[in-house]
């Protein structure tokens, strides 16, 4: 089985193409599933240039319905991308409680009010520094494995999309041992995100290092393109292939009804 379990649709404001055509691209790369996961829409007003308004939101959930119903050779997936906002979770969840969603991948945008993965701010980059912000950065990625109730951790060290890297790595390293070994504990998944080869640092997310602590800690494995447009569904899963292998990992997991289930990679 082929999976991508990260595809956008233009809801999210920063993504083109109709779902249909997604639909197709997935089709024409040879996949068995395709999984939809937007970007969450609360809390409210939270990030709201670049993802869906809270009121969109049945529109996004029968957007998938449609796709579901399409006649097509893969399956289509309902998923959601969740941020992790301190202080904010509760109204988060209130709102997708009843959801029936396959998949929550969890994900990590914003330090406070910087989102250091976006164009809009990267000359915060220079007033923070690369060490501060890779730092931090770990640090909310442990509390988030700790506290938030989701299925896949996404582009693990997204810190590094502008290739802006910290003088030290063992601050970060140290963190995201820790947030493995606890995810690992939870059955959450890391996710091989290749969007990060489409990005000014020109590598996939995240790191052959990472995915060796995640193999270790039991982690299951996913594959997502974080496709932004048809062309990008499946985007290099060759080389996420090689990187999975290489990392120790002989298997990929897809969900339903957020029960997992794997397959061998392939």
């Amino acid at each position: 089985m082929r999976i991508d379990l990260h595809t956008h649709t233009p809801l999210c404001k920063h993504a083109e193409g109709e779902p249909s055509a997604f639909l197709a691209a997935a089709a024409a790369a040879g996949l068995s599933e395709m999984g939809v996961a937007d970007h969450i829409p609360w809390p409210a007003g939270y990030d709201s240039d670049s993802r869906m308004d809270p009121e969109q939101f049945p529109e996004y959930r029968e957007i998938v319905r449609q796709l579901q119903a399409a006649d097509s050779p893969v399956k289509v997936l309902y998923g959601i991308e969740l941020d992790w906002v301190p202080g904010h979770m509760d109204e988060v969840y209130r709102n997708i409680e009843t959801e029936p969603f396959d998949y929550i991948i969890g994900s990590i945008h914003f330090i406070d009010d910087f989102g250091f993965d976006s164009p809009c701010y990267i000359e915060r980059w220079q007033k923070y520094g690369a060490q501060w912000v890779w730092d931090r950065y770990a640090d909310l990625i442990l509390e988030f494995a700790e506290n938030a109730d989701f299925d896949i951790i996404a582009h693990a060290d997204l810190p590094k999309k502008f290739g802006f890297f910290p003088e030290s790595m063992n601050y970060f390293m140290e963190k995201i041992d820790a947030a493995l070994a606890v995810a690992g504990k939870k059955g959450m998944a890391i996710e091989i995100n290749t969007g990060g080869l489409r990005k000014k640092v020109k590598q996939i997310y995240p790191s052959l290092d990472i995915l060796k602590l995640a193999k270790h800690h039991g982690l299951k494995l996913t594959l997502g393109s974080d496709a932004h447009h048809p062309s990008e569904v499946a985007f290099g899963f060759k080389e996420a292939v090689e990187l999975a292998k290489a990392a120790g990992f002989t298997e990929q997991t897809t969900y339903h009804g957020r029960i997992p289930k794997s397959f061998p990679i392939v």
